[in-house]
């Protein structure tokens, strides 16, 4: 097919202020770069409003459709907009993201029954409606897991070692569902202890794989090490559940990142835990930083066809960066200019030459990422070190 100049083409990036910087990133092979993220409500405030702004290489929209004829591909990279994803494909238009596939990842309790429907593996779990039922049920079962569907800013998924342990957390839900403590369902996993946790992190269009892509172990909240190499040479304890439900991301028309959580044990099967129907972070900062074309994946791939990263480093890391401030204040962020395709922030802006991670309606203390790559994972990790240790 013909080959396109991606610098005679313009993008709008959807995004919810996670994923700010790989428009920055897509700035320099497009022509243009828009960019919009949700702020309207009754009464808006600065926070969701002013994400984006100054950031190099973007220009930051507050109404994507003022722009819809001029732009030629629409790029998700975050759940939520699979309807809005259909629609803008039934007018016509290049779209990049996983369209309603993100239900296999909102929908947790669903997407287990699937997964046993198609002979995956899945640990014991229940669905338990209201706070009065969840107690009892964290009363008699120790060392689970407890979630929620959809809503996942009303509390991040926890832990119940014992209810006396829990206690203080379901309080705290309790009373940040208010009248919802009844109704709201959960659903509450059994742990999949003495196992080891890999991933693969790449993306699929309509069910395909690329031939090369990150496998890497990631610690929650913390950081990610990851590995480039070819999809064939990655174990099916690995890859089983992508085979899997490649028919399912066929019919959803997927074309977006995913990414996934294997638990690998010696005496169970491997069981993968939630499903990522987005960019994930990590690692979604050192695909900008490894794959040297970003831009043409998502260009042809939102087109259906898979195109191959090409990348200079066979490893690459990425260490959280963490602020309690930020949590809940505006935190500034300040690094030499020459490092900043290593810096990658959340929520951010650039007001008066000053970097800004702006909170949201949910604080969250990681406000962005160090990547670095090598040609080993030692290259790598000191790298990151070097990076990490400078103001």
């Amino acid at each position: 097919d013909k080959i396109v100049n991606l610098k005679e083409k313009t993008v709008m990036v959807v995004d919810n202020g996670l994923f700010v910087e790989t428009a920055k990133t897509l700035s320099k092979s497009f022509k243009k770069v828009y960019y919009y993220m949700p702020w309207k409500n009754a009464f808006p405030k600065s926070n969701q409003y002013i994400v984006g702004v100054g950031i190099e290489g973007i220009e930051r929209v507050w109404n994507m459709w003022d722009y819809f004829n001029q732009v030629d591909l629409f790029v998700f990279l975050d759940v939520y907009d699979g309807d809005l994803q259909k629609f803008l494909v039934s007018l016509g238009k290049n779209v990049w993201g996983g369209r309603k596939g993100e239900e296999m990842e909102l929908y947790r309790d669903k997407m287990k029954e699937y997964m046993k429907r198609i002979g995956l593996y899945t640990t014991k779990f229940k669905v338990v409606k209201g706070m009065d039922a969840l107690r009892e049920y964290l009363k008699e079962n120790k060392n689970v897991f407890v979630k929620i569907n959809q809503l996942r800013g009303n509390f991040e998924t926890f832990k119940s070692e014992s209810y006396s342990l829990s206690e203080p957390k379901l309080d705290e839900i309790e009373y940040v569902l208010g009248a919802m403590k009844t109704t709201q369902e959960f659903v509450v996993e059994d742990s999949y202890d003495d196992a080891c946790e890999v991933g693969v992190d790449m993306f699929s269009i309509d069910g395909q794989c690329p031939s090369e892509t990150l496998v890497g172990i990631e610690v929650k909240d913390l950081g990610y090490v990851g590995r480039f190499m070819k999809y064939s040479d990655i174990s099916s304890k690995i890859t089983d559940f992508n085979t899997k439900i490649s028919p399912a991301l066929k019919a959803y028309n997927y074309r977006g990142f995913m990414s996934t959580e294997i638990r690998i044990s010696q005496d169970r099967p491997p069981y993968m835990i939630d499903f990522c129907a987005r960019q994930a972070s990590p690692p979604g900062e050192l695909y900008q930083l490894m794959y040297e074309n970003l831009s043409d994946i998502i260009w042809y791939g939102a087109q259906g066809y898979v195109i191959d990263p090409i990348v200079d480093n066979e490893y690459g890391v990425e260490a959280l960066i963490h602020s309690s401030w930020a949590d809940k204040n505006w935190q500034a962020v300040t690094f030499p200019e020459e490092l900043r395709d290593n810096i990658k922030l959340r929520n951010a802006c650039k007001i008066d030459a000053k970097y800004y991670c702006v909170p949201q309606a949910i604080g969250l203390p990681e406000i962005g990422a160090v990547v670095a790559e090598g040609k080993t994972l030692d290259d790598a990790i000191n790298k990151l070190k070097e990076i990490a240790e400078q103001r």
